[in-house]
């Protein structure tokens, strides 16, 4: 198997600006709430939904296509309003995104190849509209997935250097690496842990490149259990959930996961590690990042998806740049 970091700068240089989302085609049994324009760099790979069923999305483009424009963008429960919350003209593009139940947003910002006082780290969107980049995660490297628990911590997966940090949002501590081991690392030189979910007192964490589905347990004392293996296996080379990327959980504790580069949503069982295809490039993925739970009436039960559609080549029913939905006919987990 070949290194995914190695495939995605590989790729870099052939990346270039596609066709308008717009103008994407029908996918069938998968809607598309909102398109995007590839060609001024609005590649949405993080996405969250907040109680009331707003749409906030996380876009640009990434550091391993060149880099150059970032932002965050608050888009109506229909699709039809957008507002930008933040914008970063020269880059970098944020990743992951988390909100609270109160309507707290939090965003990762991606800049792996800069010194720690520059603007990597993860961000909070104050009252008056501004970012404030919560203490400790100026040292993260490439911080990807975020997950809040009851507590107001805030887990997150950082990719290159395969960790999960917790992250207390209140201020009383600085950001830390919670678990470091081979659940969380990657393959030499590749992606390890990215998306992750918590499940009553559990963390689940997928690692890309090792194509693993971990279960870590959240110990009374707020430290880490010994991580199990739920799907997927350790060894390198092995293929079925390579490049998992983002993660959702229903309220029953079944796990959806986005492969990236395989273009497939899956679902996994957590009793068996039974893994079931849903969605694959058919039905429009293309790259797809992200995922969260609907939240508004009528949406509870519908996974809505961030289809990156960054590397090519693009399939051939690929429904773009976009924010896709699918009804999986059971709720998510409500917002912490």
């Amino acid at each position: 198997m070949k290194k995914l970091l190695v495939i995605l700068l590989a790729m870099s240089t052939l990346w270039v600006g596609g066709a308008d989302g717009s103008q994407a085609r029908a996918g069938g049994h998968v809607e598309v709430v909102r398109s995007f324009d590839r060609t001024n760099g609005e590649l949405p790979e993080g996405i969250i939904i907040d109680k009331v069923g707003n749409i906030f999305v996380t876009m640009g483009i990434p550091f391993f296509v060149g880099g150059g424009f970032g932002a965050v963008w608050q888009i109506s429960p229909d699709g039809t309003e957008t507002a930008v919350l933040v914008e970063y003209p020269d880059g970098p593009a944020p990743a992951g995104i988390a909100v609270d139940a109160p309507g707290n947003v939090y965003f990762a910002l991606v800049n792996p190849f800069t010194p720690p006082e520059a603007l990597g780290g993860i961000y909070r969107f104050a009252d008056d509209g501004s970012t404030e980049r919560l203490p400790g995660t100026e040292a993260m490297f490439l911080p990807n997935g975020l997950a809040l628990d009851k507590h107001g911590n805030l887990f997150v997966g950082e990719s290159l250097n395969g960790a999960i940090w917790r992250v207390p949002t209140d201020g009383s501590a600085d950001a830390e690496i919670w678990l470091q081991d081979e659940f969380t690392e990657g393959c030499p030189n590749d992606f390890g842990a990215n998306g992750v979910a918590i499940w009553k007192s559990n963390l689940y964490v997928a690692n890309t490149s090792k194509g693993v589905l971990a279960r870590i347990p959240i110990l009374k004392d707020g430290s880490p259990g010994t991580p199990e293996l739920v799907a997927g296996t350790l060894e390198c080379g092995v293929d079925e959930l390579f490049g998992m990327d983002g993660i959702a959980l229903d309220v029953h504790g079944n796990i959806y996961a986005l492969l990236v580069l395989q273009n497939k949503l899956v679902r996994i069982d957590p009793t068996d590690g039974t893994v079931t295809t849903l969605l694959t490039e058919d039905d429009g993925l293309w790259n797809p990042a992200s995922l969260a739970f609907g939240t508004g009436k009528g949406d509870r039960q519908s996974i809505f998806i961030a289809n990156f559609a960054v590397l090519p080549p693009e399939p051939a029913n690929s429904l773009g740049a976009a924010v896709l939905k699918f009804d999986v006919g059971v709720p998510g987990l409500p917002l912490p």
